[in-house]
C-alpha cells in the first residue's frame, strides 16, 4: 500500500473518531467506507433496545433510502424505520461472524460488536469479497465500535444502562434546536392540545413509595426494582425516544415527535404495564408521571419545572397516574405565572 493510501486511511480513521454522538458516528462510518469499497448499497442497522429481536432499526444507507430494494420494512406507527430480520441477518447476529449470502446480489453482512455483544449490522450489496477488502471493512468497523463503546460508557448510567443525567442537557438542547418553532398565537391551550401537529414531549417518572421499598426490603432489592423498571421502559418506549435515569428513582423520557393523544397513550401504556408486573419479593410497583410539550421558545429548566409540576399534581392526587401540564392548565387545576419570556408554575 502506498504512502498516499496510508495517509488516506489515517484521515478516514480521524473522520470517524471526530464525531461525538451516535448518529453522526454512524454517518461517518458509511461515508468512510464509501471512499474505499465498491458496492451497490451500504445499509447500517441497529439491534433494538429490548432483547427480543423482532426487527432491526434502520440507521444509515448509501445511497439514501436504497434499503427498500433489498430488505422488507415493517409498518410502524412510531416513526422509526423497522426492518424484517431475515434468516441471514439473524445468522450474523447469532454467530457474530461475517455472513456471505448465496442468494445473489453479492451480499455480505458484517457484525458490529460493542463490548463483545452484537449491537448492529452492516449489510453490503454488490460487493466482491477479497481478503484485503474484508480486513479494511472490519478495521473501520473496529474503530467505529471502539469509539461507540467510549460514547456509551460516557453517556449511560452504570446501573440501569439508560442515558445519564449529564447527557440530558446536551440531548435536550439538540432536540429543541431541531424542534419547529411554535406559533406566538396562544389564544387557546385546548386548541393546541387537540391539534394533530407533532411535537417532542418531556416526561418525568417517579417510582411511587420507593423509599419504603428500600426501607422494607433493602437497597439490593431497591436496585433490582430500578433495573427491572428500566428494562420495562426499554421494551415499552420507542427506539427513538430518549430514556434517562435522572437520579435515584426519578427518570426522564423525551418522546420523539408525536401528537398529544399519542403522547398520553405511550405514557399510560407504560404505567399500566408496570402496574401489572410482579417484582420479585417486592410485589407490585407503581409510577407517577408528569409530562409537558417541548416548546423551543422556553428554557430547558422551564420545561422541567412544567413536567415536575404535573408530576407533583399526580403524586398529590393519588399517585399511579399520568398528568399533562397543558391539560392541567386548560382545566384550571393548576395556575401559571409569567416571568420574563417564560411561564412558570406557581
Amino acid at each position: 500500500m502506498s504512502k498516499q493510501s496510508d495517509l488516506n486511511l489515517f484521515h478516514s480513521a480521524i473522520h470517524i473518531t471526530e464525531e461525538r454522538d451516535k448518529r453522526s458516528l454512524e454517518k461517518a462510518l458509511l461515508e468512510t467506507l464509501n471512499d474505499f469499497v465498491d458496492f451497490k448499497a451500504l445499509i447500517l442497522m441497529r439491534l433494538p433496545r429490548s432483547s427480543d429481536i423482532e426487527y432491526l432499526e434502520l440507521a444509515q444507507t448509501i445511497p439514501l433510502n436504497i434499503y427498500s430494494n433489498y430488505l422488507n420494512e415493517i409498518p410502524s406507527d412510531y416513526g422509526e424505520r423497522r426492518i424484517v430480520c431475515d434468516k441471514e441477518l439473524l445468522k450474523c447476529i447469532n454467530t457474530a461472524t461475517i455472513i456471505s449470502s448465496t442468494s445473489g446480489n453479492e451480499r455480505v453482512i458484517f457484525p458490529i460488536l460493542v463490548n463483545n455483544v452484537v449491537t448492529g449490522l452492516l449489510d453490503i450489496y454488490g460487493y466482491q469479497r477479497s481478503e484485503q477488502s474484508d480486513r479494511l471493512i472490519s478495521g473501520f468497523i473496529r474503530i467505529y465500535s471502539n469509539f461507540l463503546s467510549i460514547i456509551n460508557d460516557n453517556e449511560h448510567d452504570t446501573l440501569t444502562g439508560l442515558l445519564n443525567r449529564k447527557t440530558f442537557d446536551r440531548q435536550l438542547a439538540g432536540l429543541m434546536a431541531k424542534s419547529e418553532k411554535t406559533t406566538s398565537d396562544v389564544r387557546s391551550v385546548e386548541r393546541r392540545l387537540s391539534s394533530t401537529s407533532k411535537s417532542y414531549w418531556l416526561g418525568i417518572l417517579d417510582i411511587d413509595h420507593f423509599k419504603k421499598i428500600n426501607d422494607t426490603f433493602g437497597h439490593i432489592y431497591g436496585d433490582e426494582v430500578l433495573l427491572l423498571f428500566s428494562d420495562l421502559m426499554k421494551k415499552c418506549f420507542r427506539s427513538d425516544d430518549l430514556l434517562f435515569r435522572y437520579g435515584g428513582e426519578e427518570f426522564v423520557i423525551v418522546l420523539s415527535p408525536t401528537n398529544f393523544e399519542n403522547a398520553m397513550s405511550v405514557f399510560e401504556r407504560f404505567r399500566i404495564q408496570l402496574e401489572a408486573f410482579d417484582f420479585p419479593q417486592v410485589g407490585k410497583v407503581t409510577v407517577s408521571a408528569g409530562i409537558t410539550r417541548v416548546e423551543p421558545e422556553h428554557h430547558p429548566s422551564t420545561l422541567l419545572e412544567r413536567a415536575d409540576g404535573a408530576l407533583y399534581y399526580a403524586k398529590e392526587h393519588g399517585r399511579n397516574q399520568v398528568q399533562i401540564y397543558q391539560h392541567l392548565i386548560a382545566n384550571g387545576l393548576i395556575t401559571e405565572k409569567t416571568i420574563g419570556d417564560d411561564i412558570e408554575l406557581f
